[in-house]
């Protein structure tokens, strides 16, 4: 499985990123110790059947590790969400983030797309 890339957002600026299909579980490569990112996430599954998208971040190797796993919902039908996180609880020592994906009923996780975006 490759790592997904982050984007670079600049203050006052644009970031151009791309929204790539999800697998079940993904990693994405970060480069320094206690930066902030944003997962940016579509949930394209069909909204007849209900099929929610569960998205979780598994904590990192720092400290804040403690806080545990973070798990967010993403309505489907085509539904966005945004989810601010940051290196000190969920980036692990080999400077990556583990993000899963799981879908209710009969969705499938490739249709759910995430960007990342490092914030300044």
């Amino acid at each position: 499985m490759a790592d997904f890339t982050a984007s670079l957002a600049v203050r006052n600026a644009g970031a151009t990123f791309n929204l790539l299909a999800m697998q079940d579980s993904q990693t994405v490569a970060m480069d320094v110790a206690d930066e902030r990112f944003a997962l940016l996430i579509e949930n394209n599954n069909d909204s007849v059947a209900v099929n929610t998208a569960t998205i979780t971040i598994a904590p990192g190797g720092f400290l804040a590790n403690v806080l545990g796993t973070l798990s967010v919902d993403v309505a489907d039908g085509g539904s966005c969400k945004t989810i601010a996180l940051e290196g000190a609880r969920f980036k692990s020592t080999a400077s990556k983030i583990t993000v899963g994906c799981s879908v209710t009923q009969s969705g499938t996780v490739s249709s759910v797309k995430m960007g990342i975006v490092k914030l300044p």
